[in-house]
C-alpha cells in the first residue's frame, strides 16, 4: 500500500472502518484502566518516579489511592519528531504496532489516526491499548506479560513473512522489538515520532533523596531513563538507594537494576503505575520489606 496526501476520500473512509462505536471505545478504555478502591496500605512509603519531565500524574494518582508520596525524578524528556512519510508509510502497514502511550500521542499529533479493517493494530501494554481507543483504534495487546516479548508472542506477529509492519516508536527504545519484527517481516517501517532528551535533575531533589528516612521504592518502567538517573546520581545518593526497592516492569528491567546496584527488588505485571504500585503493596504485606 502507499500513502497519497491528497487521499482524503480514502483516509476518512479508513477512518468510518478503522473507528468503533464511541460507547465500545470508552468501555474499553473503563476495562483497561479499571478504578481502584482508596487504601492507606502504602502509608509511610516514598516512590521515587523516573518517567520524563510532565510525565508523574499517573504515578501521581496510583501513589495517592495506597497512601504514598511520590518524589518526580526526571532524568529524561520527551520531545517531538517530524516523522513525515516514515509515520504514513508505518500506519498503511498490515501490522501497526505503538511501542508507548507516548508514541500515540506524539504520532496523532502529526496526523490523524486510522486503519483500515484489514489492519491490525497492537500495542505493547494496556496503556498504550487505551490511548489508542481514544482515537477509535481496538489494539490487541498482551494481557499478562506486557513487555517487548509478550508482545512479539502475540498470535497477529506469527507467520507474517509477507506482511509489512510498522512500528511508531522513539530512537533507541524497544530495540528487541524492532530487531526481530525486522526478520519476521517482508518489511518493516519504522516512525520515530518522538526522542528522549537528557533532563538535569535539580539539587534540591538529590538533596531530598540523600536525608530520606521513609522507605522508599524507586519505579522503573525504561533501561533508558534508569541509565540517565545513574549517570546523573551523586555518590552520597547512591548510598542512600543502596537500601531502596527497586519496582520493575521486568526481568531484563531487573538485570539493568541489578546491574545499577539495585539489590532488593521485585518484578510488576506491566509498566502501568497501578501494576506496579500493586506489586508494592503485595509485597509489603508479606512484611518482607521494612
Amino acid at each position: 500500500m502507499h500513502y497519497a496526501a491528497s487521499g482524503r476520500r480514502e483516509a476518512s473512509d479508513r477512518r468510518q472502518r478503522g473507528r468503533p462505536d464511541l460507547c465500545e471505545s470508552r468501555a474499553m478504555i473503563a476495562a483497561m484502566l479499571p478504578n481502584q478502591p482508596s487504601t492507606a496500605e502504602l502509608n509511610g512509603w516514598t516512590i521515587l518516579s523516573l518517567r520524563p519531565s510532565g510525565e508523574h500524574a499517573p504515578v501521581r494518582r496510583a501513589a495517592a489511592r495506597r497512601g504514598a508520596r511520590v518524589i518526580a525524578c526526571s532524568p529524561l524528556a520527551l520531545r517531538p519528531l517530524r516523522a513525515g512519510d516514515a509515520l504514513a508509510r508505518a500506519l498503511n502497514a498490515d501490522r501497526v504496532v505503538f511501542s508507548s502511550p507516548a508514541a500515540v500521542r506524539f504520532a496523532s499529533m502529526q496526523q490523524p489516526l486510522a486503519l483500515a479493517a484489514t489492519q491490525r493494530a497492537l500495542a505493547v501494554g494496556a496503556g498504550t491499548a487505551a490511548a489508542l481507543a481514544r482515537h477509535g483504534i481496538v489494539a490487541i495487546y498482551p494481557r499478562t506479560q506486557m513487555t517487548s516479548e509478550g508482545l512479539l508472542a502475540l498470535p497477529p506477529l506469527q507467520q507474517i513473512a509477507r506482511l509489512s509492519v510498522g512500528l511508531i516508536t522513539a530512537p533507541g527504545g524497544r530495540g528487541v522489538l524492532a530487531a526481530q519484527l525486522a526478520q519476521r517481516a517482508r518489511h518493516l517501517h519504522v516512525a520515530e515520532v518522538y526522542e528522549r532528551v537528557p533532563h538535569p535533575i535539580r539539587a534540591a531533589t538529590w538533596r531530598k533523596l540523600a536525608q530520606l528516612a521513609t522507605p522508599l521504592a524507586l519505579l522503573a518502567s525504561s533501561g533508558e531513563a534508569l541509565h540517565a538517573f545513574a549517570q546523573q546520581c551523586p555518590a552520597p545518593v547512591r548510598n542512600a538507594l543502596a537500601q531502596a526497592l527497586a519496582v520493575v516492569a521486568s526481568e531484563r528491567l531487573g538485570q539493568q537494576a541489578r546491574a545499577q546496584g539495585f539489590a532488593n527488588l521485585i518484578v510488576a505485571a506491566s509498566a502501568r503505575p497501578s501494576a506496579m504500585l500493586a506489586a508494592l503493596a503485595e509485597f509489603h504485606r508479606e512484611s518482607r520489606f521494612r
